[in-house]
């Protein structure tokens, strides 16, 4: 169960790889900041998954494990654009989002820094600091379902009236169920810890909810960022179906 867990992480780590490039190419095109977020989200996300799973795949533990608090810097960083793209685009102008980034960003640095100085293991309650980093990356995720909910909510109103395309409305709903997918993998997390301080090893049920939430994650990004054709017109034909008066 572990080689799948970790297959399905580097197959995660391929897709991001592929999101952040078409992004990243998107915006030399578009100049659009929310899309170079994105992309440097994505790309360092996908290096993160590579470092951290290929070795263990590999039989190379020892290695990943002495260089886990390098390999963690590659999320971290990821993070801090990750928590931009969310107030860019959802609160550009609210100043309780500003505070809310800086407080995220305080968490991560300190609990990555004390961290690291403390030498014991990323993902374990031993380390004093794990809750600390694991609250600066978590809050993101929830942050994101919520606004993609709320906008969702708004973009429908507007599909029912003609001024909202319903892809657009669909992709807030994209958008949710990834950060909702998200924060399973963060509670995966809490789940890894928590073996990790019983028997040293990770449970199945650790290993099988990460992965699972890695595959769900990249399903409906997919979806959001580079919808099949077949994908865009259901939708929009549903749409019409929905919006369509009732005949008395």
């Amino acid at each position: 169960m572990e080689k799948y867990a970790y297959l399905a992480s580097i197959f995660a780590s391929a897709f991001y790889l592929v999101a952040s490039i078409r992004l990243l190419r998107l915006n030399r095109r578009t100049g659009e900041r929310a899309e170079l977020l994105l992309g440097f989200y994505f790309g360092l996300s996908s290096a993160y998954y590579l470092a951290f799973n290929l070795p263990s795949l590999l039989g190379l533990d020892s290695w990943s494990t002495s260089a886990e608090w390098t390999i963690e810097w590659l999320y971290i960083l990821g993070v801090f654009p990750y928590l931009l793209f969310i107030r860019s685009v959802f609160r550009p102008e609210d100043t309780w989002a500003g505070v809310l980034v800086a407080a995220c960003s305080v968490l991560l640095l300190a609990g990555t820094v004390m961290g690291a100085l403390d030498g014991r293991g990323v993902y374990s309650f031993d380390n004093p600091w794990f809750l600390t980093q694991w609250m600066g990356y978590t809050v993101p995720c929830v942050w994101l379902c919520g606004e993609a909910l709320i906008s969702r909510q708004g973009a429908q109103k507007r599909v029912r009236i003609g001024l909202c395309a319903p892809v657009v409305a669909n992709r807030y709903l994209l958008l949710a169920l990834f950060g909702g997918f998200q924060v399973f993998a963060c509670l995966a997390d809490l789940s890894y810890a928590a073996d990790l301080n019983g028997n040293q090893t990770a449970s199945l049920f650790s290993n099988a909810l990460l992965g699972g939430t890695e595959i769900a994650s990249v399903a409906v990004l997919w979806f959001a960022f580079f919808p099949p054709s077949s994908y865009t017109n259901w939708i929009t034909q549903r749409a019409k179906i929905l919006s369509a008066p009732v005949e008395s």
